[in-house]
């Protein structure tokens, strides 16, 4: 196993753990439950941390988290799902009542 990530904050390792996952690579979390050792132990040792299982995948790990760019959401707004018509914020690319995924907005979704 080879460490490629680490951050205070769990949902970015998470997030990156999602990412690595859906391209196919094995990964692993440690440090889930260890905030709570902060103050006995310096703190940025108990930070949550993103490990690659095998280190072969590392280097493709690497380029997949280079190229990734997060969605921009300065133009979103705020939603209505398709599915079970609640009230979506325009943070959220999924609705938190179904699951149903947001629908494309912009040029590619007019088309």
């Amino acid at each position: 196993m080879k460490k490629i990530f680490e951050h205070i904050d769990f949902s970015r390792v998470g997030h990156f753990q999602s990412i690595l996952e859906h391209a196919g690579i094995t990964t692993h979390i440690k440090n889930l439950g260890a905030s709570g050792a902060s103050g006995e132990i310096p703190f940025h040792e108990v930070w949550p941390e993103l490990w690659v299982v095998d280190e072969a995948d590392y280097p493709r790990a690497i380029s997949v988290l280079e190229s990734y760019e997060p969605p921009e959401t300065e133009d979103l707004t705020d939603w209505v799902c398709q599915k079970c018509k609640e009230d979506v914020g325009k943070e959220f690319g999924e609705c938190w009542n179904c699951g149903t995924i947001r629908p494309e907005t912009g040029p590619a979704a007019e088309s």
